[in-house]
């Protein structure tokens, strides 16, 4: 059987038709690649930097949340704030709140703590003070999620 590569497609109506199939036949890898990728091209269409990766992770996370809903599920509240004041407000305002919010449960539920916002602080911490990025690292480390190297790391291999 010849399964597709998610990261040879471009657009996201052929792998979501592709992520339909890999569901149906059992597929789940495939189909989380399928999400994932999607979520990459979400980030694509936005400059570098945090606006990329933020982009990322509310595609991710609200690609993972559809999946376990059965029907269609957006961070409307961060999406409205972002339109506000930006991504990096966004993640610093996040990041001191207490607790761990929905996209980070999320996210983290998946097996990608690497795009929780968190990790997005850590692996721009010139851009944020230090306060924020303690409090990242914090929130990463109480979930077992490793330091900033393997975020770092992590961000190099993608």
């Amino acid at each position: 059987m010849n399964i597709p590569d998610p990261q040879t497609f471009t657009d996201p109506i052929k792998l979501r038709k592709l992520m339909a199939n890999a569901v149906r036949l059992g597929h789940d890898d495939l189909a989380f690649n399928c999400q994932l990728r999607i979520a990459e091209l979400v980030g694509e269409t936005h400059d570098a930097g945090i606006e990329r990766e933020f982009w990322t992770a509310i595609a991710a996370a609200e690609e993972f949340k559809t999946a376990a809903a059965g029907k269609s599920s957006k961070l409307t509240k961060l999406r409205a704030k972002h339109k506000r004041v930006g991504a990096q407000r966004v993640l610093a305002d996040q990041i001191m709140e207490d607790g761990f919010s929905d996209g980070f449960d999320t996210l983290v539920a998946n097996g990608r703590g690497d795009l929780t916002g968190e990790a997005v602080v850590l692996r721009h911490d010139d851009e944020f003070s230090v306060d924020e990025v303690n409090a990242a690292r914090k929130k990463l480390m109480e979930h077992g999620i490793s330091s900033a190297e393997r975020m770092e790391r992590e961000a190099v291999e993608d």
